[in-house]
């Protein structure tokens, strides 16, 4: 009796573990985008520092059982552009948000897209996407409309 009681409580405690963890292969986007004040608020980047452009590396996590969303990660440099290179001045500063994110229905940009919205564990406020398919998704302003690029660099990120 008391062995069987020992396996209930490991397949239980297994089970829980199960839930509660995300998938090991995680959608991968990237991009790089202006350093505007927008992007600024929801990266924290201080008002009067010098920053022309921001990379972001963003991973996305699912629920292995039933794909719904659980964790992402967001890695970002930023900085002054290095001229004749795709890097930074000094070589930027790097920082990174990991928190949760959502998923729902789009009502206002593009009927029957998703939006996804990243819930940082470290701060208020939430950063959010439109998922335009399956491999772009494009940064939406405090209003949730489109955020415009610049002549070098815009606001949609490209899947991995």
């Amino acid at each position: 009796m008391k062995h069987t009681r020992f396996l209930v409580l490991i397949t239980l405690a297994f089970a829980s573990v199960m839930a509660t963890s995300s998938s090991p292969d995680p959608m991968i986007f990237v991009s790089a985008s202006p350093c505007d004040p927008v992007a600024r608020h929801y990266l924290d980047i201080p008002k009067d520092f010098d920053c022309e452009m921001i990379k972001w590396r963003l991973s996305l996590y699912k629920d292995p059982r039933n794909q719904s969303p659980t964790r992402f990660e967001l890695s970002y440099t930023y900085g002054m552009t290095k001229p004749g290179t795709e890097g930074f001045m000094n070589g930027g500063f790097a920082k990174e948000l990991k928190g949760k994110w959502t998923a729902t229905k789009s009502t206002s940009q593009r009927a029957g897209s998703h939006v996804y919205q990243l819930i940082p564990d470290s701060r208020p406020g939430t950063i959010s996407f439109l998922k335009l398919d399956e491999n772009v998704l494009h940064l939406l302003d405090l209003k949730g409309n489109f955020m415009i690029g610049n002549a070098g660099f815009s606001y949609t990120m490209n899947k991995l």
